[in-house]
């Protein structure tokens, strides 16, 4: 087996029966999620638990494209970097390390997740706020790759905005990243539901120009999340 999958598998039964405690997931349309080969994950946004909880949620791995300012944390850095993660700068235009890192991980066919609203939902503390416009690159990855993309939201049933409380010693890594010094909260949730949705390719569109295959893929994918939180 891949190192890095491994790894990730490792970590996930490690931590799943402790993080999970007193959380109530149940899982929609797992028969969407493609057990084999390249695809892109997207999923919504509202709490900095949302990429644990899919990790524990969902049975396959899954290369998450991360903030870079984690890899600043120590202990965090070597565990992304050992599972496979792909840090992406969160503001102005994502590296062409990062971009290479991602592609890489799809020609490897392997599962890409991507959480395109950003990180506005925390760093503005308003987890009511709805599904924002999604930025474009999960789009990018998918025309380039050729792969199908893979539309994911969490529904919160039960949930609980909580003061955040980062520990000294990682507080002055994260305060780096200018933000970061102003999250107060985050979401807890006590129930959700993760929701998967129908593959979404480009080959219907495959004669339109790539920028009109990139708007499509976008405008679809935001609305087969609309449809999935509906």
């Amino acid at each position: 087996m891949d190192v890095q999958i491994a790894a990730y598998h490792s970590l996930r039964c490690l931590l799943r029966p402790f993080l999970l405690r007193g959380v109530a997931i149940a899982t929609h349309g797992i028969n969407h999620l493609p057990q084999h080969g390249a695809a892109i994950l997207v999923c919504n946004h509202r709490s900095a638990t949302d990429g644990l909880l899919m990790t524990l949620a969902l049975p396959r791995y899954i290369a998450w494209m991360v903030a870079d300012y984690m890899t600043a944390i120590p202990v965090t850095s070597q565990l992304l970097k050992c599972t496979g993660m792909v840090p992406v700068k969160t503001e102005g235009t994502p590296t062409p390390s990062s971009i290479k890192k991602a592609l890489q991980r799809l020609r490897q066919g392997k599962l890409l997740g991507i959480f395109p609203e950003g990180e506005d939902y925390i760093f503005n503390n308003d987890f009511d706020a709805p599904l924002a416009q999604l930025q474009s690159g999960f789009a990018h990855l998918a025309y380039v790759a050729q792969v199908p993309v893979i539309p994911a939201v969490i529904v919160p049933k039960v949930e609980k905005l909580e003061p955040i409380t980062i520990p000294p010693a990682v507080r002055q890594h994260l305060e780096q990243h200018y933000d970061c010094a102003h999250i107060q909260s985050f979401v807890r949730y006590r129930s959700a539901d993760v929701r998967i949705g129908r593959a979404i390719s480009l080959k219907s569109v495959a004669r339109l120009a790539k920028q009109e295959q990139v708007g499509w893929l976008q405008m679809q994918t935001r609305q087969a999340m609309l449809n999935l939180q509906a």
